[in-house]
């Protein structure tokens, strides 16, 4: 039986990479962003093998959503600061 992963940010530029690593190693991903800073064009390649959540990391809603039934959590998610 595959893990299920959560990766928090995972539309990000690093968290879609991750997000391709563990399908690649069999894993279920669920993905927890809020599209601020990342894209889901970086999802494009592994759309229909992932189920994406649109939430904050800081809605702890959003994050027990995500986090029901997974074993592991890659959290990537980080507010980025553009001055």
């Amino acid at each position: 039986m595959a893990q299920t992963s959560v990766v928090t940010g995972g539309a990000g530029f690093i968290g879609s990479n991750l997000v391709r690593a563990l399908l690649d190693s069999g894993h279920r991903v669920r993905i927890l962003d809020d599209l601020s800073t990342g894209r889901l064009l970086n999802l494009d390649d592994v759309a229909d093998h992932i189920e994406l959540i649109h939430g904050d990391v800081r809605d702890p809603d959003a994050v027990a959503r995500a986090v029901v039934g997974a074993q592991l959590v890659f959290h990537q998610a980080a507010i980025s600061s553009r001055e």
